[in-house]
């Protein structure tokens, strides 16, 4: 049935009203509006699933995080794998931190070197690549904080203790945790401009390559005497992460290394 807007007449069927002969297009337009809420509804619903569950995760990490930063060892201890998640998220963070660091503290050298040079030479016009000095670092960091923690993982299995991946990650982001709250007081402090951001920076740094490997494989080899010892373990995580390190410094200091020629040669010439 299709009612005419002109006389509300209910018609059966045609394109013209039965009685006044005006055109039906009232049961069209009802099926493309139907058509386009029903399209319209469920991407708004799933956008809103998205941003809810990403709300959620956070509230969940951030939570996690302030529990573990409290007790650092008392609480990694125990973790496992249901906290994968909370790992990954922990060696995001770990990776992109550094680098956000050394961004914003050559913007502030930058921003001293060119108030010097302006004085001499005019407007230098040098600005701090984001891409070359952020994201390809970041990515480069990801990369070998997560080879840390599989030759961790290694270390662990070769001190013959049955245990999965996911675990040894889980634990890992865990003790991981102290450091990157050591880079966030670093990112801090190079927005703010303070130069000690550098040397708070390098401590994040060797903790995590120092500290975390021999802690997640104690935390495991506790209970078990077989296989090869924590103290070994350790060592053979230094010697591969050390054999990354020289694999990847290339890859990691690449675009800063050619950031800061070129803002040599800018200020030379």
């Amino acid at each position: 049935m299709a009612q005419c807007q002109n006389c509300q007449h209910e018609n059966e069927g045609g394109k013209f009203c039965e009685k006044c002969g005006s055109p039906l297009h009232f049961g069209t337009f009802n099926e493309a509006a139907a058509t386009t809420t029903i399209q319209t509804q469920p991407v708004d619903s799933q956008a809103n699933q998205y941003l809810e569950g990403a709300k959620n995760v956070s509230k969940r990490y951030f939570s996690y995080f302030i529990e573990v930063l409290k007790k650092p060892y008392a609480s990694s201890v125990n973790v496992g794998q249901e906290h994968f998640i909370n790992g990954i998220i922990t060696i995001v963070l770990y990776s992109i931190f550094i680098p956000l660091m050394l961004y914003f503290a050559l913007k502030g050298f930058l921003a001293e070197m060119s108030g010097l040079a302006s004085e001499f030479m005019g407007e230098t016009g040098i600005s701090v690549p984001f891409t070359d000095v952020v994201i390809k670092p970041t990515i480069a960091f990801a990369v070998f904080i997560f080879l840390v923690a599989c030759f961790t993982f290694a270390a662990v299995k070769l001190g013959r203790v049955n245990v999965n991946f996911k675990e040894v990650i889980a634990r890992f982001g865990s003790f991981l945790i102290p450091s990157v709250a050591i880079l966030a007081v670093a990112l801090i402090f190079s927005i703010l401009k303070v130069k000690l951001s550098i040397f708070i920076a390098f401590l994040g740094v060797l903790t995590s390559i120092f500290l975390v490997p021999p802690l997640v494989i104690a935390s495991f080899k506790k209970q078990f005497q077989d296989g090869v010892d924590v103290i070994y373990g350790a060592l053979i995580t230094y010697v591969l992460s050390f054999l990354a390190i020289a694999i990847m410094v290339d890859m990691v200091f690449e675009s800063l290394r050619k950031f800061v020629t070129e803002l040599l040669g800018g200020m030379m010439f």
